[in-house]
């Protein structure tokens, strides 16, 4: 009986399986607690070289640890255009909902409550990323973080603290945590489950 290929659920299943190694979280867990981390530092400068060379990390622990395992897939490139036009109109549509926020609780043209809400604030544009992590992979996984962002940014917006921008470092460096411990776990978990083959494997990705 011939049975119908739904390319969609595929591509979904193999960018899920790219996925499973936690190494995504690893990253962007670094790199929130560093900005979190060093927010007052005189070497929050070099927190730019982390996200440049994040990508390139993170190819390299997966040329490493990940493709000899589970193989390489190379997906279809998205439109670079397609995808800037879909950050800006997000991040847009995020400053709108947060300016409308302010100006129910408090004044937009106090710096100040800005501020206050700023953890809100990149909870929000932390959905995004996961977003769309979780429509190309299918995984709860990241609607998960989704709503963690979310919550955890709420939670720290309305936490008051004695510095203004404490509840924000705080908020980075929390979620942070979360995200590098939990991709940690993942990633070690994955070495368990896929254990390299007794004569070894060449790089798939070539």
């Amino acid at each position: 009986m011939t049975q119908n290929i739904n390319l969609k659920d595929i591509e979904k299943k193999a960018y899920r399986d790219s996925q499973q190694d936690g190494l995504m979280e690893v990253t962007m867990g670094l790199i929130l607690m560093t900005f979190g981390g060093f927010f007052y530092s005189p070497i929050f400068a070099f927190y730019i070289l982390l996200i440049i060379f994040s990508g390139k990390i993170v190819e390299f622990m997966r040329r490493r640890y990940t493709y000899p395992r589970v193989g390489f897939v190379k997906f279809h490139e998205e439109n670079p255009k397609n995808s800037l036009t879909g950050v800006f109109l997000f991040e847009v549509a995020v400053i709108v909902i947060m300016f409308t926020l302010i100006s129910i609780f408090g004044d937009v043209k106090d710096y100040s409550q800005w501020v206050k809400w700023s953890p809100l604030f990149f909870g929000m544009i932390l959905v995004g990323p996961f977003a769309h992590a979780a429509s190309r992979s299918g995984s709860i996984r990241y609607t998960g973080y989704a709503i963690l962002s979310v919550v955890l940014g709420v939670f720290f917006s309305l936490t008051e603290f004695g510095s203004g921008c404490t509840g924000l470092i705080l908020y980075l460096v929390f979620i942070g945590t979360f995200l590098f411990l939990g991709g940690l776990a993942i990633f070690i978990q994955f070495l368990r489950k896929y254990p390299l083959p007794v004569e070894g494997a060449p790089d798939a990705s070539k």
